[in-house]
């Protein structure tokens, strides 16, 4: 059974604290604190665990209930012949015997039920670790696709600025109406990209809704700094919290349960001992007279040889199963490690070198564009790419988080040891 320091650990691992905005920042979008809160109230998928559990409590009142006594009746010596002729002989006896159990056999049945809930209420965090988790992939795919939206908004501006200034120099007969046309083209392509980014956006907003299983968003944006990149904790103290997540920590508890199965079988191989006390009526001689009995299982065979072997086999497999997840878990730890230092290298260096530069660039090219020093293709490849750079800093921000959420389902608790003070506002115009 979890202690309760150990089930608050799990609630705090659960907040999984990525991209968290206080609500006084944009009362009317929704931050992840808020979707992680649906979740644990009202996802569906954790509502029905609650009788699996209530399932397991019936099973423990089950395994702690004494065998109920047995009334016997035998009538002997009737419809013989000779002196037992008819009932003139007959012998009635009423007996009330009860299986007395040995070894302490239904404490131990008691201790494998609670074994097995214990086990079920592990495998519950784990179950809300893997919701919690899934809301906050979903969270930052709002997010990006947010971000996504509003470059394509962007590009949009771009697109229509272009045309503008196109339209000025063919009337001024100073670029041919062929670069009209193309400036055209690409106007109603960038349109035709912020449509589906929009669509994208709006099928990200259901699935995020469908976390707490509503079947539409009740919210208009999300709110969050996607490039606010949380610090990383150190790899050793990340391979250390890795063994005390609820995924380990379920390898122990099913362990306590084979224990307690081996235990079962064992003391299962003398079930207990039948007592029973009678009366008994002689009918020739009007006689009666009392009855015991003792009925003893003799050890001539293991009855249950076969059963105490398994349970011992499925022990040893806990071990086994533990440490070979412990390795996938450590080299996986590692590989989402690498690569949330490489994000957040590429977010780094995309936004305090390549995002400058390309504006930079753009903001040059349009000044001679508009003064006959570029021609349109200068122009729209320095377009095509400033929205690239912004593109590429959406796409490794957003991987930078998806790979920080697999950090912390894999460890169940937060990277960073500070995380609750680095919680804070973004700021509301923060560019794309």
């Amino acid at each position: 059974m979890l202690t309760r320091s150990q089930s608050r650990r799990l609630l705090l691992a659960a907040a999984l604290g990525v991209l968290v905005m206080p609500l006084a920042a944009w009362p009317s979008e929704l931050t992840l604190r808020d979707a992680l809160q649906r979740t644990l109230r009202s996802n569906p998928d954790l509502s029905a665990y609650h009788y699996v559990l209530t399932a397991q409590d019936g099973r423990i009142v089950q395994a702690g209930l004494k065998p109920n006594p047995t009334l016997t009746g035998t009538l002997e010596n009737v419809f013989g012949t000779g002196e037992v002729r008819r009932t003139r002989s007959a012998e009635l006896s009423l007996s009330l015997s009860q299986l007395v159990e040995l070894g302490g056999l239904r404490d131990v049945r008691v201790s494998v039920a609670r074994g097995e809930r214990e086990r079920l209420e592990v495998e519950g965090h784990v179950r809300r670790l893997d919701a919690v988790a899934d809301t906050a992939r979903r969270f930052v795919a709002v997010v990006s696709q947010q971000q996504l939206h509003q470059l394509t908004h962007l590009a949009v501006e771009l697109a229509e600025k272009t045309a503008t200034a196109v339209d000025r120099r063919v009337n001024a007969a100073k670029s041919p109406l062929a670069e009209q046309h193309r400036a055209r083209v690409a106007l109603e392509r960038a349109r035709n990209d912020d449509a589906h980014a929009e669509h994208e956006l709006n099928t990200a907003r259901y699935e995020l809704a469908a976390s707490w299983g509503v079947t539409e968003p009740d919210f208009d944006a999300v709110a969050a700094d996607l490039y606010a990149l949380t610090p990383l904790a150190d790899y050793p103290q990340l391979v250390s919290e890795l063994e005390k997540s609820p995924d380990f920590t379920r390898y122990l508890s099913e362990s306590r349960l084979r224990d307690a199965e081996i235990t079962l079988a064992l003391a299962n191989r003398r079930p207990g001992v039948e007592v029973g006390v009678g009366l008994r009526r002689l009918q020739a001689s009007g006689d009666t007279a009392l009855l015991f009995s003792v009925g003893v299982p003799l050890p001539v065979f293991n009855r249950n040889q076969g059963a105490i072997a398994e349970a011992q086999a499925r022990r040893e497999v806990v071990d086994a199963d533990r440490a070979a997840a412990l390795v996938k878990a450590r080299t996986a730890l590692f590989g989402h490690y690498q690569e949330l230092l490489d994000r957040r290298r590429e977010v780094e260096a995309l936004t305090a070198r390549a995002l400058p530069n390309s504006e930079s660039a753009l903001a040059n090219t349009e000044y001679a564009y508009e003064r006959g020093r570029y021609g349109y293709l200068e122009l729209i490849d320095a377009q095509r790419e400033l929205l690239a750079v912004k593109r590429d800093r959406i796409a490794a921000a957003t991987q930078y988080h998806l790979t920080l959420i697999e950090i912390e389902r894999l460890t169940g608790t937060a990277v960073s040891d500070v995380r609750a003070e680095q919680v804070r506002a973004s700021e509301a115009g923060s560019r794309p």
